[in-house]
């Protein structure tokens, strides 16, 4: 398929189309989002999409969650003109953090971490995520931004089914 010449569709949510079937195996997502992000108008309008539902809300911050959390997180917030800041697997930040640990949807237990400056008291925080299998890494993102004082003001699970406001 040659995404670069894609029609885009008014019908909404047309860019659902372009999920590819998994291919490799149980160990990998049963559906790929990824050749949305290859084509900008499915890119743009899975976007205003996915922040339909937050209109109303006030939100100060997004936070994308490794890995693919960040692709769309960073395109929301962007979108919404606010900043985004990375919720990540332990290790990989060389600034102050705070960690928490999680289990993920293969029952392994393991370590995220986000940067200790970027959420003060108060602070309204949308959580942004590829996918939800079992919540465990949602779970660890709603604790980090909690002990520091901010508000998940909303969680969007990219996997492309629409979020929720929590305010």
């Amino acid at each position: 398929m040659d995404l670069q010449h894609v029609v885009a569709s008014q019908e909404q949510g047309w860019y659902l189309k372009l999920m590819a079937p998994n291919v490799k195996g149980p160990g990998y997502a049963w559906l790929d989002p990824s050749r949305i992000y290859c084509h900008h108008q499915a890119l743009q309008d899975c976007v205003e999409d996915l922040v339909q539902p937050f209109q109303d809300e006030a939100i100060d911050l997004v936070a994308g969650i490794d890995a693919m959390g960040f692709i769309l997180g960073a395109a929301i917030a962007n979108f919404l003109q606010k900043g985004f800041v990375a919720i990540r697997k332990a290790g990989h930040l060389c600034v102050e953090t705070i960690t928490q640990p999680y289990r993920d949807y293969s029952t392994r237990d393991k370590v995220m971490e986000m940067r200790t400056d970027a959420i003060v008291p108060g602070l309204r925080v949308l959580l942004v995520d590829q996918w939800v299998e079992t919540g465990g890494t949602m779970r660890a993102a709603v604790r980090l931004v909690e002990e520091q004082g901010g508000v998940v003001a909303g969680m969007e699970k990219g996997g492309l089914v629409g979020g929720h406001p929590l305010g």
